[in-house]
């Protein structure tokens, strides 16, 4: 079912599937509403995601707790953010949005730049997500340890075959605009995001807002 995003300013209390490389994280979202928007919100004390990795929830990495501290925009440091130097997450994208965050928290202790946006994939997709109009595909966000940067999946109603998936793929950049090795799984709150043909990704930004677009 297409998801509709409520406004929450507490992104502290909105975390949504966390991963940490190439693992995919279980988080768990709110009851879905079938009568209005959902939210794309999880308990991190409730999530076995807040938990050690075990070899029985597949490798969960730990969510984090708040919104983290932006990069910044037009700027470069260190090398291309990779997989395995940042955590990725789904996150509430606040108001009417049609659309979901997606933030990138440099977890490693040197500092990277996210380059461009996200390469977004899942199961039913032939190719990635396309970019949405307007987005900067050379846009360069610098991150230092513990900053976070954004980009959205943005989800219209309206598109020809739609999929409500539950597993998505999300790899990194180069410099040039190039895919990276490597990938990371994202676990999808709930029942699923309902993608379709008009389904776009944004470029990462150091502010949300900006993000959305």
């Amino acid at each position: 079912m297409p998801f509709r995003l409520r406004r929450s300013f507490v992104l502290a209390a909105v975390v949504g599937a966390t991963v940490c490389a190439t693992t995919a994280c279980d988080a768990d979202g709110d009851a879905p509403d079938t009568a209005a928007v959902r939210s794309v919100a999880g308990s991190p004390a409730d999530s076995a995601a807040a938990g050690t990795p075990s070899p029985s929830d597949g490798g969960q990495a730990p969510a984090s707790s708040g919104a983290g501290q932006g990069g910044e925009s037009g700027k470069e440091v260190g090398d291309a953010c990779t997989t395995d130097k940042v955590q990725v997450e789904f996150a509430d994208a606040g108001g009417t949005h049609p659309a979901v965050l997606i933030k990138a928290t440099n977890i490693s202790d040197t500092a990277c730049t996210a380059y461009g946006l996200p390469v977004i994939g899942h199961p039913a997709a032939r190719t990635p997500v396309t970019t949405a109009p307007g987005t900067d595909a050379h846009a360069t966000v610098a991150l230092d340890p513990g900053e976070t940067a954004y980009a959205a999946l943005l989800l219209p109603e309206k598109g020809a075959h739609p999929d409500t998936t539950t597993s998505f793929t999300l790899g990194l950049r180069d410099k040039d605009g190039d895919p990276l090795d490597g990938t990371a799984a994202l676990k999808a709150p709930g029942e699923g995001l309902t993608v379709n043909d008009a389904s776009r990704v944004t470029a990462w930004q150091a502010d949300q807002e900006d993000a959305l677009g």
